[in-house]
């Protein structure tokens, strides 16, 4: 069966299955209940209707208090923060932002949660934007609480995009500030002109920070970071000579560096970020020591890093490379094995386990380093050729760009995924941040783009549907009890209609018996209309699951058309890997199979669009039904006429043509019959009401689906402006980049080989080795037993002989 036929056939399924739904009828045939119980449950009803009927009205004046306040928002953006879900906490953000301006904690409060929303979600462009408003809004009372937040953030995405030109606006806004030159705004500014390279400036600012403040462990790290910078570097074609003045200075160049670092260490270690800034602090110390080759100190200094820190993995490679300095192997080894368990996704591990290869080949471990380096390779040989392949794709960095910031699946359909190490370390390259970050905002923006012309469309199909309640959830909640409240009357009715025909009666007329069959053949599709909230659940869900099955159904062709083009794709393999496999085709052969692939290609995009068309419309027919459908019209029409032809009866009845007793329980129902049509009068009254308001609502809400229709497309070109405009620089950079990582995973591949050669040399000249000595050893087994041989024959001879000379 083809694509379009099974589309077809699920598609005329669900409409005959919605048919079927809303025919259906959930009681068991109308039968004659006792009059006395009939009238008393049909009294109770209409009663309790009667009492309920101003429950329309009370749901309107609900829907127009005041909702949830800004506080319980920011809560709920607080929580949606802590699930890490920052497109909904930013959407929530935005609204507070945008609805309470005037508000005297929820707008800063909101703002500075947006900016972190933002900073986490890495949209470091739009959370600079945020919390730029707090430093250069200084005359506003209510940003004073977040400035010195704002500010770090703002020197924190600097430095991750390396734009330190950007800082120079904020330190002469924050100058501007006058006296609130707090500790965390000098901790910033200290903070940004060490970026720059404006050493005595940043020292400057670093020591007005308080002892007391939050920052103080991270100002005191800066200045040592100062100090160590202040020191100029050796140049190696002026090395100092060794014994001489500039010689034995060489190793205390640090020494000031040193100190300041140690003024860190001895903080208090009271949070978590204070105690890795500790641990930094003795990092920095073992690296000066190392460099000035006090080996045993730097070896101190590593150890002090605690095990649970973030910067554990970091020193544990730099400690391995101290203890190759200081011979101590044995160690060296220990520190790398640790290494590769407690920080598997370091950026040191392929170095590090090379030169785990290397102490092993170096202790005639040979087969522990053959092992090591043939792991080595077999893990970086795959991702550097990955790279490769990437890179051969295209020259042009603007098709290079959209590779980039095309989806991964896409990416990955195209046999050039990119592995995460080499994404990451192409990422920390030079310009990578900035770069990245630039392709990353195009990928969200376009994504943003999509999910809005999504909503947009899904938000029209709401508006254009009979059920445009539904976009108004408040005011549908009245809806559902005005509309419940009607239907109780009719099955009031109903049970009415039941107590008439529990009465005996005598000589039917025709027109009373026509209009008693008119009201029986309508009370099974009566009896099934909703009533409780629940009710109208069941039916929500009665109508969503019949689009749920061919929304199944769809899934599984999808599915068949997925294993289609997969079978494409190894089709195409098996063409193209043909001759590597030893299997040779004739050029006409492998012509017509290329012909018969492009055409089933063809029919695989046609069945992809038409399965994209199907979705929408299942989607659209999800949010149509429900509240309001077909099934709802039917109901109103069916009360109307059992009404009618109730009223009918009872008239009838009234004038004695169904005898004596008919025409008293008759004249019982009336005042009841009377009551339930003003009270249902009532309640259609307030329904009809709240349909207005529901209509005005609507139209303001196409007004707004308009106008953001306008900006989506203004963004949209707006978007493909700024991505013509940065497809060329970014694309260089990010192609630069990836040259860069796949030179290094050649050379980490290289560099195994070249391991695995020098062990297959070692092994062979141990072998040579221990031949050469076992020749030698036998060469002077043979020789002492010739002489023992010689010196046994000699012996002999010399016995002989005398004998000779005795006779």
């Amino acid at each position: 069966m083809s694509f379009g036929a099974r589309a077809r056939l699920f598609t005329s399924r669900s409409v005959m299955a919605a048919a079927l739904l809303a025919s259906l009828g959930a009681v068991s045939p109308a039968r004659a209940e006792d009059p006395e119980q009939a009238f008393r449950t049909a009294s109770e009803q209409i009663s309790n209707a009667s009492q309920d009927a101003g429950a329309v009205d009370t749901a309107v004046a609900r829907h127009n208090e005041p909702g949830r306040g800004p506080q319980q928002r920011i809560a709920d953006a607080v929580l949606l923060m802590g699930v890490k879900d920052y497109d909904r906490a930013a959407d929530v953000l935005n609204e507070i932002v945008e609805q309470y301006q005037n508000h005297s904690t929820a707008y800063p409060d909101g703002l500075n949660m947006l900016g972190e929303t933002y900073f986490l979600s890495k949209q470091y462009l739009a959370s600079r934007r945020v919390f730029m408003k707090f430093i250069e809004q200084g005359s506003d009372p209510r940003f004073s609480p977040y400035r010195e937040r704002a500010a770090i953030r703002i020197v924190d995405i600097a430095l991750r995009l390396r734009d330190f030109s950007s800082l120079d606006k904020l330190f002469s806004l924050v100058g501007s500030l006058g006296g609130e030159a707090t500790s965390g705004l000098a901790y910033a500014k200290g903070k940004g002109l060490l970026a720059q390279g404006k050493i005595d400036a940043a020292d400057a600012s670093l020591r007005l920070v308080a002892a007391d403040s939050a920052f103080y462990h991270q100002a005191r790290h800066l200045v040592g970071v100062a100090a160590m910078m202040r020191v100029p570097p050796l140049d190696p074609k002026d090395a100092p000579r060794k014994g001489s003045a500039a010689a034995l200075a060489a190793p205390t160049r640090f020494d000031q560096a040193v100190e300041r670092f140690r003024d860190v260490t001895k903080l208090p270690g009271d949070t978590a970020e204070h105690r890795r800034v500790i641990d930094m602090a003795w990092l920095a110390i073992g690296r000066i020591k190392y460099e000035v080759g006090s080996f045993a100190d730097a070896a101190e200094a590593y150890n002090r890093v605690d095990r649970t820190s973030p910067e554990f993995g970091t020193m544990l490679y730099e400690l391995a490379w101290v203890y190759v300095k200081t011979g101590d192997f044995m160690r060296a080894q220990r520190a790398l094995e640790v290494l590769a368990i407690a920080a598997p996704n370091s950026q040191d591990v392929a170095d590090a386990s090379l030169l785990r290869a290397d102490l092993m080949l170096r202790a005639g471990q040979f087969e522990k380093s053959r092992k090591v380096y043939e792991s080595v390779r077999a893990s970086y040989e795959t991702m550097r050729d990955r790279v490769a392949q990437f890179m051969a794709a295209t020259k042009d960095p603007s098709v290079y760009f959209e590779l980039l910031s095309s989806e991964q699946l896409e990416v990955f359909e195209s046999g050039n995924a990119l592995p995460t190490m080499a994404l990451k370390w192409a990422r920390d390259g030079e310009d990578g941040p900035t770069a990245f970050a630039v392709i990353d905002d195009v990928v969200l923006s376009r994504r943003l783009v999509k999910e809005s012309n999504d909503m947009i469309e899904r938000l029209n199909a709401v508006l254009a549907s009979p059920n445009k309640i539904r976009a108004i959830p408040g005011l549908r909640v009245g809806a559902e009890r005005g509309l419940g409240l009607v239907n109780a009357l009719a099955l009031a009715r109903l049970k009415l209609g039941q107590g008439l025909d529990g009465i005996e009666a005598d000589n039917l007329t025709a027109g009373l018996q026509q209009a008693r069959a008119e009201r029986k053949i309508l009370e099974d599709r009566l009896g099934v209309v909703p009533v409780t909230s629940s009710d109208f659940a069941t039916r929500d869900q009665q109508a969503k699951r019949q689009w749920n099955k061919a929304s199944q159904e769809l899934k599984r062709i999808e599915l068949e058309v997925d294993t289609l083009q997969a079978t494409i794709n190894g089709l195409e393999r098996v063409i193209s890997d043909g001759p590597t496999q030893g299997v040779v085709r004739s050029p006409q052969d492998l012509e017509s199979y290329r012909r018969s692939i492009e055409e089933q290609k063809k029919l695989v995009v046609q069945y992809h669009e038409a399965a994209v068309e199907l979705r929408r419309v299942i989607e659209a027919a999800k949010l149509q039904v429900g509240f309001g459908d077909k099934r709802f019209v039917e109901d109103e029409e069916v009360r109307k006429q059992y009404t009618r032809a109730l009223w009918r009866e009872v008239k009838l009845a009234e004038q004695g043509e169904g005898g004596a007793a008919l025409g008293a329980y008759a004249r019982r129902a009336r005042p009841l019959l009377l009551k339930a049509d003003d009270t249902e009068a009532q309640v259609e009254g307030a329904l009809k009401r709240l349909y207005e308001l529901v209509t005005g609502k609507v139209l303001e809400l196409r007004g707004l689906v308009k106008k953001e229709t306008q900006n989506i497309v203004t963004y949209s070109f707006a978007l493909e402006a700024l991505d013509a405009e940065a497809r060329l620089v970014v694309g260089g950079v990010a192609m630069r980049n990836f040259a860069t990582v796949r030179d290094r995973l050649r050379n980490i591949v290289l560099r195994a080989d070249v391991g695995i050669t020098e062990e297959a040399w070692e092994v062979r000249e141990s072998q040579q080795t221990r031949v050469r000595r076992l020749k030698v050893e036998k060469a002077r087994t043979e020789s002492r037993l010739q002489e023992e041989l010689d010196e046994v024959l000699d012996d002999s001879g010399d016995a002989d002989q005398e004998t000779k000379n005795a006779q």
